[in-house]
């Protein structure tokens, strides 16, 4: 396959899964036994099922989310793509009600590509700090500097 081609089907992940919300792309492009890494999971998440079952998660938290491309790269059978992600967070998430408030983080998603065009291997990770953070989930660090400071040994 070409780099235009990786770059074509990397972004259809992007722009008819996530902002079309069709998981049957997902069936089209990822092989039965393509490991989707995930800092932010440490279970190991295999094939298009295991991508819509991702999908499926974050759609429910943020079904308004729109995701856009800001940068992409392609060499072989590799595609990075820098990405911006913009929703609301409406529904629960990994065991975190829903917040209402309106989040925009950044991420990274590097694909790999078998000789047969489909997806082998996935990196991902977004900055779910500053995610949380938005959210309201954990404090912001002008939050935290307002606290009194504990010292080791003072308790």
């Amino acid at each position: 396959m070409t780099n235009e081609q990786n770059k074509l089907n990397a972004r259809r992940i992007v722009d008819e899964g996530w902002n079309k919300h069709n998981s049957k792309v997902l069936d089209e492009l990822f092989s039965n036994d393509a490991i989707l890494h995930n800092p932010q999971d440490p279970t190991v998440v295999k094939g298009a099922q295991g991508a819509k079952a991702t999908l499926q998660t974050y759609l429910t938290a943020f079904p308004d989310v729109k995701i856009t491309i800001e940068k992409e790269i392609a060499d072989g059978e590799y595609v990075v793509q820098h990405l911006r992600a913009i929703g609301t967070n409406t529904g629960p998430m990994n065991g975190m009600p829903a917040t209402g408030k309106k989040a925009n983080t950044t991420g990274a998603m590097t694909t790999k590509f078998d000789s047969h065009g489909k997806i082998c291997e996935v990196w991902s990770f977004f900055d779910n700090l500053g995610l949380m953070q938005q959210l309201g989930v954990v404090p912001t660090p002008e939050v935290a500097t307002k606290r009194e400071p504990v010292l080791a040994g003072s308790r």
